[in-house]
């Protein structure tokens, strides 16, 4: 068993995981955890969520989805083949 310590954050209190705990449950910065009271004991379980592509972009930064001159190049390009 590990013991942690409640801090105070802002209006909150939290705790910290251990990094080996995490990793071993595959917990990361950023990720969802269903906390609930079972038996007086809090639990936290990790929630495996599915990923959309609009997941997956959203903290993608807005510059990188601009357009560059190769990418116009490539979009002005006439079909070779039976791309349309």
């Amino acid at each position: 068993m590990t013991a942690v310590t409640v801090r105070q954050s802002g209006g909150a209190e939290i705790v910290s995981i251990p990094k080996a705990i995490g990793q071993s449950l595959g917990i990361h910065v950023g990720a969802k955890l269903d906390l609930t009271i079972e038996d007086n004991k809090l639990v936290l379980t990790p929630i495996k969520e599915e990923l959309s592509l609009d997941a997956l972009l959203a903290d993608s930064p807005k510059e990188a989805f601009g357009v560059t001159d190769e990418d116009r190049e490539w979009l002005d390009m006439s079909p070779a083949g039976k791309e349309i």
